[in-house]
C-alpha cells in the first residue's frame, strides 16, 4: 500500500491519506472519549479517504485503549511525550496497531549514535522532529542526511510557539528530496492556502511536488491567492507549472507522508469552499 493508495486522479493522489488525526493535541485538546468519537465520525464520513493515522501521546495510550477497540482501530502514530516506553510496549502486546513513533531531536544536528540507538530501540517507523537553530542553513541539511542514514523520517513543525520561515520550509523540502527522506508536517497547517504568517497545506503540497519535478519553491510557499492553485482530476497547476496525477502520487510516496491536524473538518470545509472537494 502506498502513502496515497492506488490513486487514479490528481485529487486522490494529492489528498489521499493526507491527515494524521491529532484531536488530542492543541488547539482542539479533546478528551480521549471525545477524540475517539470524533475520529469515528471522521472515518464514517465521505472523507475517510483523506484520513491516515490517529495520533496519540504515549502518556494517553492506556486511556485510549479503554475507549478504542484495537481490533477495529486505525493505525496509530505515538508521540513520545515521556521517556517511559512501558505504555507503548503494553499497548502493542494487547494488539494496538502502532505504525509510527514521533519524537523530538535533542539538538539541531543529532549524533549518529543517538539516531542509530533510537531507531534500533523502536520497532516502528520513527519520525524525528527537527530543531531549527540559529545555524539552520547548515544544520537542516545535515540533520536530514543523518536521519535518512539511520533509516528514519523527518518531522517538521509548521506552527505553534515558533513558526518556521518560508526559506526554512523550502530548505527542509529540498534537503528531504536530496536525501531521499520522507517527512511529515505538523501544527499550524489549519488552512489550504497561506494566510499572512500561517503556512498553507496546499502551498506545502504544491511545493513538494514541484521540488521533486525540479522548480522554485519559495514563491509557491508564499502564495496567498487561492486562484493561483488549480486541482483537477488531471493534475495540479500552480504558477504556470502543471503536474500530473502520476507525478503527485510519486511525490507523496517518495517525499511526503502527510500532516498532523487536530481537526479533520477544517481542512475539508476549506477545500470544499475552494471547489477542490
Amino acid at each position: 500500500m502506498t502513502v496515497t493508495g492506488a490513486a487514479s486522479d490528481a485529487r486522490s493522489a494529492l489528498l489521499g491519506r493526507l491527515i494524521d488525526h491529532a484531536a488530542l493535541f492543541p488547539p482542539a485538546s479533546m478528551s480521549v472519549p471525545d477524540a475517539v468519537a470524533e475520529d469515528r465520525r471522521a472515518r464514517e464520513s465521505p472523507y475517510e479517504w483523506m484520513l491516515a493515522r490517529f495520533v496519540c501521546p504515549v502518556s494517553k495510550l492506556e486511556a485510549l485503549g479503554e475507549e478504542m477497540t484495537w481490533a477495529g482501530a486505525p493505525g496509530l502514530s505515538v508521540v513520545l511525550d515521556t521517556d517511559d516506553l512501558g505504555p507503548l510496549e503494553r499497548a502493542v502486546q494487547t494488539g494496538a496497531p502502532v505504525e509510527a513513533v514521533e519524537l523530538r531531536l535533542p539538538e539541531a544536528v543529532p549524533s549518529g549514535a543517538f539516531l542509530d540507538a533510537t531507531s534500533h530501540r523502536l520497532r516502528w517507523t520513527p519520525y524525528f522532529e527537527l530543531v531549527l537553530g540559529d545555524e539552520w542553513p547548515d544544520t537542516i541539511p545535515e540533520a536530514v542526511r543523518r536521519v535518512a542514514a539511520a533509516g528514519g523520517r523527518v518531522k517538521l513543525r509548521c506552527g505553534g510557539a515558533a513558526v518556521p520561515s518560508i526559506a526554512q520550509v523550502a530548505l527542509v523540502i529540498s534537503a528531504c528530496r536530496d536525501a531521499r527522506c520522507v517527512f511529515k508536517a505538523t501544527a499550524g497547517l489549519h488552512h489550504p492556502v497561506r494566510r499572512g504568517p500561517e503556512h498553507g497545506f496546499l502551498n506545502l503540497l504544491a511545493a513538494i511536488v514541484t521540488a521533486r519535478a525540479g522548480g522554485e519553491l519559495e514563491a509557491i510557499l508564499a502564495e496567498e491567492d487561492a486562484a493561483a492553485f488549480s486541482v483537477e482530476p488531471g493534475g495540479l497547476a500552480v504558477h504556470g507549472r502543471r503536474m500530473s496525477a502520476a507525478q503527485i502520487a510519486a511525490a507523496r510516496e517518495e517525499l511526503f507522508a502527510g500532516f498532523g491536524s487536530c481537526s479533520w473538518r477544517e481542512p475539508v470545509e476549506d477545500l470544499r469552499e475552494l471547489g477542490i472537494l
